[in-house]
């Protein structure tokens, strides 16, 4: 069984990082007294307390206890706990995943775009004969290894031509970016955020409705009337697209590219 020594590990960590036992205690917000309590194994620091002097010096929890990191799944326990301490589905949550993402994006070009910021609004491009990775500071991030474009086939040709058509008639792609910034939308709204005519309208609405990309609700409110709400199995499809042609429109400038372009064959 491996060794628990707190105060060996936490005394040699802060003696490798240069600080006194003051300056540790005032970055993690407790006493001086404490920190030497521990040290001399008179007691240990709460739970409360472990993850800030793990922070601090940049180590696991594992490694405060053991003197290295026990898990073999380490990295990705700490991702998982550094995402999880937010609440669920909060902005921040979405923030701090992204910013997991943007690490293994570097990862994949080995370091060489190592200390620039993560959230630059510049688009990283990193593309081979492994897969694709492209990383964009507006929130935007996808990793594809080759397999994915070698199992594109007639399935997708059948399924995405419709779709792209529909998306394709310019007042329906309008419709359809404006109920996505707003979730559920009433028609008069609509009307209000595109400016065009109710016929114009109506017809977007209806190759939607008729293609099943929108459904209408009468709404509980009197005042809203029909609202318009994307259906749940394109809204993430829709979402994504969307963000990688905006990504791929502010790239025509030049993609900042680390690795050159792959060759990804389609079999069809």
């Amino acid at each position: 069984m491996n060794e628990v020594n707190i105060a060996k590990n936490i005394c040699a960590l802060r003696k490798a990082k240069g600080v006194t036992q003051e300056q540790l205690a005032q970055a993690i917000n407790v006493s001086a007294q404490a920190v030497s309590k521990w040290e001399t194994e008179a007691s240990q620091p709460d739970v409360q307390t472990l993850p800030l002097i793990a922070e601090y010096f940049n180590v696991s929890i594992d490694y405060l206890y053991y003197g290295k990191s026990m898990a073999y799944d380490d990295i990705f326990e700490k991702n998982f706990e550094k995402v999880a301490s937010h609440p669920q589905m909060s902005k921040e949550s979405y923030e701090e995943a992204f910013a997991v993402f943007a690490s293994a994006h570097h990862g994949i070009s080995h370091g060489n775009i190592r200390g620039k910021t993560f959230t630059s609004k510049g688009i990283r491009h990193i593309s081979d004969q492994n897969g694709v990775s492209v990383l964009c500071g507006d929130g935007y991030g996808a990793i594809l290894t080759r397999d994915f474009f070698e199992n594109l086939s007639e399935k997708t040709v059948a399924f995405s031509v419709p779709f792209l058509k529909t998306l394709a008639d310019e007042t329906c792609l309008k419709i359809v970016m404006v109920i996505l910034s707003m979730s559920e939308i009433s028609y008069y709204e609509l009307q209000e955020r595109l400016a065009i005519d109710e016929a114009e309208l109506n017809r977007g609405l209806d190759i939607l409705i008729q293609n099943k990309f929108v459904f209408a609700t009468v709404s509980k409110h009197k005042s809203l009337g029909t609202t318009y709400t994307l259906y749940d199995m394109y809204h993430s499809g829709l979402c994504i697209l969307l963000a990688t042609l905006e990504v791929t429109r502010k790239g025509l400038d030049g993609i900042a590219c680390c690795m050159g372009y792959g060759d990804y064959p389609i079999n069809i």
